[in-house]
């Protein structure tokens, strides 16, 4: 039996929520359980990546989204455009950068050409995940 798709979600939404709280053990098993109850889907594997680049672990994202994502899902483009940021992440610049202007000039998912444009404007020091400063 498998959990209604709206738990699905609601594990993912608590799990990105857990990523931006600094609660990655958190965000890891959340993550986990979404791959568990969707194995089919690109999805968990892409809050599992974010949580990778987010920890700088970007070699681990690119692993995870070509070794995982990719292959459940080889024409999405916001697999395509997290993959982008990661391989920029993990010092791939040019690749990256080339991966993202594609999807920025082209991509037809509105939400993956987004994300593709806004990684292209940003610098390479603006890209890495940067800890909040505690006033």
């Amino acid at each position: 039996m498998h959990p209604p798709a709206e738990q699905v979600r609601l594990l993912m939404r608590l799990g990105y929520w857990s990523v931006w709280r600094g609660l990655y053990p958190e965000a890891a098993t959340l993550f986990s359980g979404a791959r568990a109850a969707r194995p089919a889907s690109e999805v968990p594997v892409l809050g599992m990546a974010a949580l990778a680049m987010v920890m700088q672990q970007a070699a681990s994202a690119v692993q995870l989204l070509r070794e995982l994502a990719l292959p459940l899902s080889p024409h999405s483009e916001l697999v395509q455009a997290h993959l982008g940021c990661a391989l920029r992440l993990a010092g791939e610049e040019d690749e990256g950068m080339q991966l993202l202007r594609r999807l920025s000039a082209t991509a037809s998912d509105p939400d993956a050409r987004l994300m593709a444009s806004n990684l292209v404007g940003l610098g390479a020091d603006q890209l890495k995940p940067q800890l909040a400063k505690i006033l």
